[in-house]
């Protein structure tokens, strides 16, 4: 059984000579409270421990290992490793590991200070002589293009080339679904399985009424 268990664990005695030396340090002092000097003695000094979180605050890489040796170097006290977390612990300092993000170069810094800015009043910011136009994709139109092709085990399908704007639920059942889907899947036969992504056009009513008459089955 440890200590701590046993202090639990008075007899009726010990607890009455507990009560009756708390009762006369009450009568001495006028407090119940432990008196200045009692219990175990710090390992070090407040203005060690000064010194212990300064150092940790200016050093944030150093473990508690290190943080040992300088205290060690400068002062020379001993203390164990688990002596300086617990104390860098109740100040709120505690090991963590550092979040990972971009490295930010000189040339970042210069591109973010020559961006423009515009000096305008209040609820002016959609007014045509303030607004700088620009287009998505390096600035030209034919930079880009979106296609769709199908691939299976045995095959696939042509690229299709998707002009004149974006691809609604309409234009995906007209232009893809109803020529190439419905093709592909009357080639295949009965083990024909459709997988689409989930985005909008792919799962509105209007889609989901056109392969339900087909007679198409899509992976869910």
């Amino acid at each position: 059984m440890s200590t701590m268990s046993l202090r639990s664990h008075l007899t009726d005695s010990e607890a009455w000579r507990v009560v009756g030396r708390i009762w006369n340090r009450f009568l001495v002092t006028g407090s119940a409270g432990r008196r200045p000097g009692q219990g175990r003695r710090r390992a070090t000094t407040p203005n060690e421990d000064r010194y212990l979180v300064l150092t940790a605050r200016r050093h944030r890489n150093m473990n508690a290992t290190l943080l040992q040796q300088h205290l060690r170097s400068a002062t020379g006290t001993r203390v164990s490793t688990q002596t300086v977390r617990n104390w860098l612990h109740g100040l709120g300092l505690y090991a963590r590991r550092p979040m990972v993000c971009v490295r930010l170069t000189s040339r970042h810094r210069r591109d973010r200070r020559e961006r423009i800015f515009i000096w305008r009043d209040r609820g002016s910011r959609n007014n045509p002589a303030f607004v700088h136009k620009s287009v998505r994709f390096g600035g030209v139109w034919w930079c880009w293009c979106m296609v769709y092709g199908g691939i299976s085990i045995d095959g696939n399908t042509d690229l299709y080339i998707i002009r004149d704007g974006p691809l609604t639920a309409r234009r995906y059942r007209d232009e893809i679904l109803r020529p190439i889907v419905v093709s592909y899947a009357s080639a295949i036969g009965d083990y024909f399985l459709l997988m689409d992504d989930n985005c909008r056009p792919h799962r509105v009513n209007l889609v989901e009424d056109f392969l339900f008459e087909e007679g198409i089955v899509r992976m869910e």
